[in-house]
């Protein structure tokens, strides 16, 4: 189904890489990068499932109770698509190529163990649904328009993520549930909207975060700097 504009400013989804852990952490390091879909999915699959053992005596006919073992990963698939209509440039190439490195280890995770591939987050307005940290599983990129040198300018890509599942969302302070952290103290990658969506499971709140710290350019952080992450109102 298509993406219905409800007024305003379509929100336009992105899909964040962060470093992984360091060792055995289950909290991601700083942002590496970020993919702003050229156009938003007009379709994604969201998955989730739940393994039960029904063990039973065989001389027992009726079906056993299940028994609840445990939770599988949250999964998604989107197909995401890429156009470089320029007739300069790389084309769609170096997307194409973050995209493919999302299932390559670091080098600094290779360095010190466990190796880990980067962890990603699709940050689409107010959809927490698809926001869980993942890992991606599967990349395949189709290129499907060339400039006359060969360079690809469109790609039609499709990913599969699953969900790393150890960290938490907390929630808005406002709904009675645990609250923000009340302060963040600004590293080298952080951007307004991802430490939103790590304190409020929204990256759209950004502004409030940027309000109540007189920040006039989102774009030029000062590592080093504590912010301060405000209480939302209610409704927010």
């Amino acid at each position: 189904m298509a993406v219905l504009p409800l007024g305003g400013t379509p929100a336009r989804a992105s899909l964040v890489i962060l470093d992984p852990p360091s060792g055995t952490g289950s909290t991601p390091g700083p942002e590496r990068s970020r993919i702003r879909l050229h156009f938003s999915p007009d379709r994604v699959s969201v998955g989730k499932q739940a393994r039960w053992d029904r063990s039973r005596a065989p001389s027992n006919a009726a079906a056993a109770r299940p028994q609840f073992i445990g939770a599988e990963p949250r999964t998604m698939t989107l197909d995401v698509f890429l156009d470089a209509p320029g007739i300069t440039g790389s084309g769609v190439q170096d997307e194409v190529e973050k995209l493919l490195g999302c299932c390559v280890p670091t080098t600094r995770s290779a360095a010190s163990k466990p190796a880990s591939a980067p962890w990603v987050r699709l940050e689409w307005g107010r959809s927490r649904t698809t926001g869980f940290l993942a890992v991606v599983t599967q990349v395949n990129a189709a290129y499907t328009r060339f400039r006359t040198d060969g360079t690809p300018l469109r790609a039609e890509c499709s990913l599969t993520l699953e969900e790393v599942g150890s960290s938490q969302q907390r929630q808005n302070p406002s709904s009675g549930a645990d609250g923000p952290v009340g302060t963040h103290l600004l590293v080298s990658g952080d951007t307004l909207p991802g430490i939103a969506w790590r304190t409020y499971g929204d990256a759209t709140c950004w502004r409030e975060i940027a309000r109540a710290n007189g920040i006039d350019d989102p774009e030029r952080l000062r590592p080093g700097t504590t912010l301060v992450l405000p209480v939302l109102e209610d409704g927010r």
